[in-house]
């Protein structure tokens, strides 16, 4: 039996949208956004020529699976996990290279990276479970709702594309113009720090597979509910058309006024 339908979506929608919001009364230096709370534990997945990884504070609510975005690891949702309902059991999966997970692959795919967090589900005995992720990882959300259709509650994409042309369409490419000089530098040092141990032909590979999957067909198909989640960049909200997203009840657009591409930090 499913905890929510997406019907009754509000009670995870709502937290999750609650915990995303700025903090007004939190400057850009007050506390690391990169130090998950000690209760989320790592755990390790063995797989051929390596291991997948994440970092999950188990709970006995409905399961909730996070993917980072392409060079991130399980530390850029710590400041929206600080507000979560301690009921929901919280998954954060790290991608092939990133955090615990080593190595980097060697070739790589958002339909591989969404079969990756099939098998950490599987060994994790998580049957059901809703999904979201941030930029890429709102993409590998998506495709998950074409690869597993059945075991989803729904999804919850955060500036994940459709497609490469509706990052182009919607905000032509602008990422970070609304970002203050102090977010620009975090996030600089993190990636830094998160690709110390990466080629710079494995940055190359890993960094363009977003450009080479399109999840038009499942958004235009899917029965499952789609929250997509988007800052506005302080300019007028672009069209559905743009963003590539059909005028279904099942897809539902929130907009965050001001917020940038990078609306974790």
């Amino acid at each position: 039996m499913k905890f929510f339908s997406f019907i009754n979506y509000p009670l995870i929608s709502l937290t999750l949208l609650c915990s995303l919001l700025p903090d007004p009364c939190r400057g850009d230096d007050e506390g690391s956004p990169f130090a998950l709370p000690a209760e989320y534990v790592e755990v390790r997945v063995p797989i051929e020529g390596g291991h997948l990884a994440c970092r999950r504070r188990k709970a006995s609510g409905p399961s909730i699976v996070l993917i980072p975005g392409t060079f991130s690891d399980a530390r850029v949702y710590t400041r929206m996990v600080e507000n979560l309902d301690p009921q929901f059991d919280i998954v954060l999966f790290e991608n092939r290279g990133l955090g615990g997970s080593w190595p980097p692959p060697a070739e790589s795919s958002i339909e591989q990276c969404a079969r990756d967090v099939v098998t950490l589900a599987d060994a994790l005995k998580i049957e059901s479970f809703y999904v979201g992720g941030h930029s890429l990882g709102g993409m590998i959300s998506i495709e998950l709702a074409k690869q597993i259709p059945n075991r989803l509650y729904g999804v919850i994409s955060i500036e994940g594309w459709t497609n490469a042309k509706a990052a182009a369409d919607a905000f032509q490419g602008d990422m970070k113009s609304t970002q203050s000089p102090a977010q620009v530098e975090l996030l600089k040092n993190y990636r830094t720090e998160v690709l110390e141990r990466w080629t710079p032909e494995q940055i190359k590979m890993f960094g363009s597979i977003w450009r080479k999957w399109d999840g038009s067909e499942t958004l235009s198909q899917t029965k499952i509910r789609v929250l997509e989640l988007y800052g506005d960049r302080n300019r007028p909200v672009p069209s559905r058309d743009s963003l590539g997203l059909p005028k279904r009840p099942e897809i539902q657009p929130v907009w965050f006024a001001g917020a940038s591409h990078s609306l974790l930090i």
